[in-house]
């Protein structure tokens, strides 16, 4: 073997003397610096976001309570804490009001942010001024929103206000729970609406207007150019905005939390808010990591049915 590989060292080195533009093959060497630059992403995505998923669904397989926790001897009990979950008529609660909160939250937040960035396309004065203001609801921090909405709907707040001057009300929003759930979705479409619309936005900017030229030259409409130009091209960039509105909307916690507390009567409980409720007022951990293991396989199906809906 030893001769052969000089042999053939020789072959090579004759044949760069005889050809010098000829390359002499060599042995490559392994590249680490592109993965030595993606290691500290990978070991963060292991240790502050795969590490906490897999400790929360081996917690909801065990008796976690506080003395358990404590001690460190939490005995795995299988799926009592799901089954637990299950048989309590205010988790149900808590999953209707999960549905319904993110059906019209994503319904309105979508309608108005496509709206808007169909209105934006065209240029008119303070254009780039009124595209700031658009944003201040998704980059004002949730306490500060939940504060506003929370003050909004008091029972001598603006909108009481606004009702009695018509000869309506008061209505007690945050005190009944026929009342408190919509205003809640209400602040929820204020805060979200400007992150759909600034995506819708730059997908529309980036269709080629000679195709909109083409269409006004043979007579279709605003509103026809709209259904079969601006929707069929904005597809994928509103599946993105769908799947990831979802997503947020399905996990909203402290908005909720800071406006109502899940009540009154726990008419305003999402998963997250009871699943806190029950891990952190209750002190069952093991339930509430199964409360929030069945939330993540909710956005999971929530999501899965959009994109078999998107497909058809």
């Amino acid at each position: 073997m030893r001769v052969r590989a000089t042999a053939q060292t020789n072959k090579d080195a004759e044949a760069a003397v005889a050809d010098p533009s000829r390359p002499v093959a060599r042995k490559r060497r392994f590249d680490r610096s592109p993965y030595m630059f993606i290691l500290p992403f990978v070991v963060f995505c292991l240790i502050l976001l795969l590490y906490p998923v897999i400790y929360s669904l081996t917690l909801s397989f065990r008796q976690a309570t506080v003395e358990t926790f404590v001690s460190g001897d939490m005995p795995f009990n299988g799926l009592t804490q799901y089954q637990a979950a299950i048989a309590d008529p205010v988790f149900w609660r808590a999953v209707v009001n999960t549905l319904l909160f993110a059906f019209f939250s994503i319904l309105f937040q979508f309608s108005i942010g496509f709206l808007l960035a169909l209105q934006f396309q065209a240029d008119f004065p303070l254009k780039n001024f009124c595209l700031a203001l658009l944003l201040i609801p998704w980059v004002s921090p949730v306490l500060t929103a939940a504060n506003i909405f929370k003050g909004l709907f008091n029972e001598t707040g603006p909108i009481n206000q606004m009702f009695h001057s018509i000869g309506l009300g008061p209505f007690a929003w945050l005190a009944e729970p026929a009342y408190a759930f919509p205003a809640t979705i209400v602040a929820n479409i204020w805060i979200g609406f400007p992150f759909n619309f600034i995506l819708l936005y730059a997908g529309m900017r980036s269709i080629p207007v000679e195709l909109y030229e083409a269409a006004k030259i043979d007579g279709a409409r605003f509103w026809k150019r709209v259904g079969y130009i601006t929707l069929p091209l904005l597809k994928p960039v509103s599946v993105a905005v769908l799947t990831l509105g979802t997503i947020y909307t399905v996990k909203v916690f402290d908005l909720v939390w800071i406006m109502t507390g899940g009540g009154p009567a726990n008419g305003t409980h999402l998963l997250s808010t009871y699943a806190y409720q029950v891990g952190f007022s209750v002190l069952n951990f093991g339930e509430a990591a199964a409360i929030a293991t069945l939330m993540v396989l909710l956005v999971l199906l929530l999501n899965l049915a959009q994109l078999v809906l998107q497909r058809k």
